[in-house]
């Protein structure tokens, strides 16, 4: 009975997943093998990712474009039990849910935990939409089960050790605003600026994002504003006491910005006594 090879070491699984064509390789190599046709029931959605939703339109046009065009390549799955998980393909996976296909093409390949994971590291991290919020779980599901620290998730994902602080800090958002950071109605960029704030700061954070459409430097302005200082600055607050048509928060400043030459002359004779930065 010939021996079984012996699972790969941490250092062999992160050379291998940090390569940069690791999943193009993969893709070439599957694209030789005879695909398996198995039923869609048969298939579960993957643990890790099924939290992870998509815009009813995205999987809308996939079912559309699959019933037209078909599968360009098959979806890679793993066997658990008298299941399969999905490993990738997951987009295409939903559009074939959504256009009710019977059976889709799949490659079956034996992959242990580990290396699932791994290989959807590679496979987030060189798709042009990769989903940063997906990245933050699969971040989490390594660190929780394997240990690995963030330098580690740094060199597979090819991010800095603060890049990947920033994704994982993502999942101490809220579900209602992590939602929207999936939707793209939130960018990363407005979301990261957040993070660290409590959860009603948080909310109130969005509101004001999509009220006043603050910039992710305005954004995050704001936020540092509020974890230095007690009480939240309110945009709308500055906005009625001081008459100013737009308000830009600094970290140390507030800029007031005003309608004419004469509502900011009334506003520097009614504010005489303040020191006030004309700009």
């Amino acid at each position: 009975m010939p021996k079984r090879k012996p699972n790969p070491d941490l250092a062999e699984l992160i050379g291998r997943y940090s390569q940069n064509d690791v999943i193009a390789e993969m893709e070439r190599e599957y694209s030789t093998l005879q695909a398996r046709y198995l039923s869609l029931s048969l298939i579960d959605d993957n643990h890790v990712l099924k939290e992870i939703s998509f815009p009813p339109e995205v999987t809308d046009a996939l079912g559309k474009s699959l019933k037209e065009k078909g599968f360009f390549s098959p979806l890679v799955v793993r066997p658990m039990g008298n299941h399969y998980e999905l490993v990738l393909g997951r987009k295409r996976f939903m559009g074939a849910k959504e256009a009710n296909f019977q059976t889709v093409p799949c490659v079956v390949k034996e992959l242990g935990e580990e290396e699932m994971l791994l290989t959807l590291v590679a496979d987030v991290r060189d798709q042009r939409d990769g989903n940063v919020v997906e990245m933050a779980f699969i971040f989490q599901e390594l660190q929780q089960r394997f240990g690995y620290s963030q330098a580690t998730l740094g060199k597979v994902a090819h991010l800095s050790r603060s890049q990947v602080t920033n994704i994982l800090r993502l999942l101490h958002l809220p579900n209602e605003v992590l939602q929207e950071v999936m939707d793209g109605t939130l960018t990363y960029g407005h979301a990261r600026a957040i993070a660290s704030l409590s959860d009603e700061e948080i909310g109130e954070a969005v509101a004001q994002i999509h009220r006043n459409h603050l910039s992710v430097r305005e954004t995050e302005a704001l936020a540092k504003h509020w974890q230095n200082h007690s009480k939240p600055l309110s945009y709308e607050g500055l906005k009625q006491s001081f008459g100013a048509e737009g308000v830009v928060v600094g970290h140390c400043s507030v800029t007031l910005r005003f309608a004419s030459e004469e509502e900011k002359e009334r506003f520097l004779a009614s504010y005489s006594n303040r020191k006030v930065s004309q700009s």
